[in-house]
């Protein structure tokens, strides 16, 4: 369990309230945050996340401050991981605008918080038991600017994911206003099709994950060519493989979507490669 926390760059114990019911963050959703992973003593991806964090701050019209930087962000974190007693921790940065105001704000700086969680290992290990997916039908996504990114904005998520718990899956896939899949509740999704590995094109709202654009680059070494395109229902039950991916899990193996069985080949093949890759073998 954390027992510390970071606000503005200060240490606080991690279970001290630090936000009012005035903070913009809980009143508007004026914000974004960032999920990373801490092991071997770094920040893994640190500049996907860093350039992420910028396009968000700079489109919400967010002044970062200047203690805040790509390099102070991996310091902070690996200081908060080592004084918490972890090795290896899932960081989370939670960014919103200082100041009141109502929907129009009074000021553009930046405020910032981060919190870890202890992981169990520092290398990434795909799950034993596959997981079961469904498709949540309450609701879709809406692309938009601001959908590559995480927003304070979570709803369509919470609601997709209390969905999967009454359904009784691991979780499930959001759908795009025309019907084709984007993500699941906290992750990207990827398709294996013969030799090729297919993915949601963002454009069909899903978030821009760091993991995405990591096992992307890996494809070809596992002998997949890459297709990012608008990925159907039947697409799913016809593919071969299926995994979910986010930074902190790595790529996590489906087994089931409906009455449809995958296998891992692939999946098991990316995830030793990954590893290499990050030198956690």
């Amino acid at each position: 369990m954390s027992r510390f926390q970071l606000f503005n760059g200060e240490y606080f114990d991690a279970d001290e309230p630090l936000l009012t019911t005035s903070n913009r963050g809980v009143s508007y959703g004026d914000g974004f945050f960032e999920s990373m992973k801490f092991a071997d003593g770094r920040v893994l991806f640190l500049n996907g996340h860093w350039k992420r964090l910028e396009r968000a701050a700079s489109f919400l019209q967010l002044t970062i401050p200047d203690v805040l930087t790509e390099r102070s962000l991996e310091s902070m974190a690996k200081d908060l991981v080592t004084k918490n007693g972890f090795s290896a921790a899932r960081l989370r940065f939670q960014a919103f605008r200082a100041g009141a105001g109502r929907y129009t704000p009074d000021q553009m700086e930046m405020s910032w918080s981060m919190h870890c969680e202890e992981l169990p290992y520092s290398e990434y290990r795909l799950n034993s038991k596959g997981l079961n997916i469904g498709i949540c039908r309450s609701h879709s996504i809406n692309p938009s600017p601001q959908s590559s990114f995480k927003t304070s904005n979570s709803l369509p998520y919470v609601l997709a994911g209390i969905e999967a718990r009454k359904q009784l899956w691991d979780d499930c896939l959001l759908l795009d206003q025309k019907g084709f899949v984007a993500e699941a509740t906290g992750s990207n999704i990827f398709i294996v099709k013969g030799d090729q590995l297919l993915t949601p094109d963002l454009l069909n709202g899903g978030v821009s994950g760091v993991m995405r654009v990591v096992v992307s680059q890996l494809a070809g070494s596992v002998g997949l060519n890459l297709i990012q395109t608008s990925i159907s229902e039947q697409d799913l039950q016809s593919a071969d493989e299926c995994f979910l991916t986010n930074a902190v899990r790595g790529p996590q193996w489906v087994a089931a979507f409906d009455k449809k069985r995958f296998f891992k080949r692939k999946t098991s093949a990316i995830v030793d490669e990954l590893n290499r890759v990050c030198g956690l073998n």
